[in-house]
């Protein structure tokens, strides 16, 4: 973690930070987030993000006056500040300070803007590896369209996964379709050659880097199908990967104990990753 983050107009050492024990986002995880790779001057897909945080806070009713030209600003100048070459930010508004009830009509309290770095190793060029998964029963709430810091069943799912000596945990709704990982989309190309991630049908998070990588599938002249697939159709595909802001595209080789493509990497999986990275660098 970087020395200095930001809370709602100061910037301040990390250990310092702090936000009141009344904040709604800390009683009811009423507050939405985002969070930005940068990469040596370069925000990935930053426009798309900074949008999606905009488009929660209006799904949820908070009231946030920073304009985005505003907070370009504080978001430069915290990469500024903690001489970021390679990391991500997170961004988090909450919906503020207020004595703790559940309702928040006619609540006139003002949005709290917190935002903390990461600085990371440099690990791109690093040979792709591919990582394993296992399934789990989907129980999260029904709006995981909106990027809350709501994420208890997402957090139990992650750390049962690495209990389990696996990288991701994915969602199998009540009908045995995949739904998406813990943090991330998830994809497949199937016999026929076709990359297949789960339309956007307000049971998924709409991923940001997902939308880019799609992109270039289609601009590359990938057979590119946004619909729901099962976890059947998974487990026989001939590749599967996940995207995320965090870990871009990342084939994963083996779910449920079952190798994925014989347990190699897939071509596929490779060739959109480097498309990922060569449109930033």
């Amino acid at each position: 973690m970087s020395n200095i983050s930001y809370i709602n107009g100061v910037y301040c050492n990390h250990q310092n930070a702090k936000v009141s024990i009344n904040d709604r986002g800390y009683h009811f995880g009423d507050a939405v987030y985002e969070v930005i790779f940068y990469n040596n001057g370069v925000f990935y897909d930053y426009e798309g993000h900074i949008t999606r945080l905009y488009k929660s806070l209006k799904m949820i009713d908070i009231k946030f006056h920073i304009s985005k030209q505003q907070l370009k600003i504080i978001i430069k100048n915290l990469i500024r500040i903690n001489r970021v070459e390679f990391g991500s930010i997170y961004i988090q508004v909450s919906r503020g300070i207020a004595e703790r009830n559940h309702s928040y009509f006619k609540l006139n309290s003002k949005p709290i803007l917190t935002m903390t770095i990461s600085k990371k190793i440099n690990n791109i060029n690093d040979n792709i590896k591919g990582v394993k998964a296992i399934t789990i029963v989907d129980n999260r709430w029904s709006r995981p369209d909106i990027k809350t810091t709501q994420l208890l069943p997402n957090v139990l799912a992650k750390t049962y996964a690495n209990e389990k000596n696996a990288y991701e945990g994915i969602f199998i709704d009540h009908e045995g379709y995949v739904t998406e990982g813990s943090s991330s989309n998830i994809w497949i190309i199937n016999k026929n050659n076709e990359i297949l991630t789960r339309e956007i049908d307000g049971k998924i998070l709409s991923g940001i880097t997902r939308k880019t990588i799609s992109q270039f599938a289609k601009n590359n002249n990938f057979k590119m199908l946004e619909k729901k697939f099962t976890k059947e159709e998974m487990l026989n595909s001939r590749e599967v990967f996940l995207t995320s802001a965090s870990s871009f595209v990342t084939p994963i080789i083996e779910i449920d104990n079952i190798k994925i493509g014989n347990g190699i990497i897939g071509k596929t999986s490779i060739e959109l990753r480097n498309l990922y990275f060569k449109n930033f660098n």
